[in-house]
């Protein structure tokens, strides 16, 4: 005979929960060095987002006693007015915690405005801001590039943010979360291609969506 069965399930409410994120990840060991020869929080790290949306004065960008700006420097080329990078004539760059605070943010775009790379941003390094939700290396410091939406500006800006690494001597992660499809070939030929082998021989560790 044939039996019949019924299965009902009431669903859980929808809730924030990225505060179990570093857990689930194993990363919280990784920032408390066990069986590590150190603990990793982050610290001597530049984190290079490359993206679109960045809100300067969020809490998630200072120290975790909401005092000092973790970004080192920004970015903004679709901004026409202001100091330009030294290397590449065009956008404009923000190098102090003054110049961003007064910025405030980069230049809304197709994009949209200041939530993007604000969102990538604070999962790679955010302190916490005196919450639940830290991210991933919270005592790195920052480089923020809005790049125009083409592999030539993007390759500046992987350029300019290995220049402000090597100035000041810090190792170099950068993160591209774009969710574009149509720079160039995917067999590792293309001209962003090359340019994440040349930097990564240099020892730029690159992270991708």
């Amino acid at each position: 005979w044939n039996e019949v069965y019924s299965y009902m399930e009431i669903p859980s409410k929808v809730a924030p929960d990225l505060d179990r994120v570093l857990k689930d990840t194993r990363v919280d060991s990784v920032q408390r060095g066990i069986n590590l020869p150190e603990a990793f929080t982050g610290k001597d790290v530049y984190i290079g987002i490359t993206d679109w949306g960045f809100d300067y004065t969020h809490p998630m960008f200072y120290d975790t006693l909401l005092q000092t700006s973790r970004i080192a420097a920004a970015w903004d080329q679709y901004r026409s007015f202001g100091s330009q990078p030294s290397s590449f004539p065009y956008g404009v760059e923000f190098t102090t915690p003054s110049e961003l605070l007064a910025a405030g943010s980069d230049t809304a775009n197709i994009y949209s405005y200041n939530t993007h790379g604000t969102h990538v941003a604070g999962i790679a390094g955010g302190s916490g801001a005196g919450l639940a939700y830290r991210g991933m290396a919270f005592e790195s410091e920052f480089l923020f590039c809005t790049f125009l939406i083409d592999a030539a500006s993007v390759i500046d800006g992987f350029n300019w943010m290995h220049e402000k690494a090597q100035q000041n001597g810090k190792r170099l992660v950068i993160n591209m979360s774009w969710g574009l499809t149509y720079m160039g070939t995917l067999d590792g030929n293309s001209l962003l291609s090359q340019a994440i082998a040349d930097l990564a021989d240099q020892g730029v560790v690159f992270v991708a969506s």
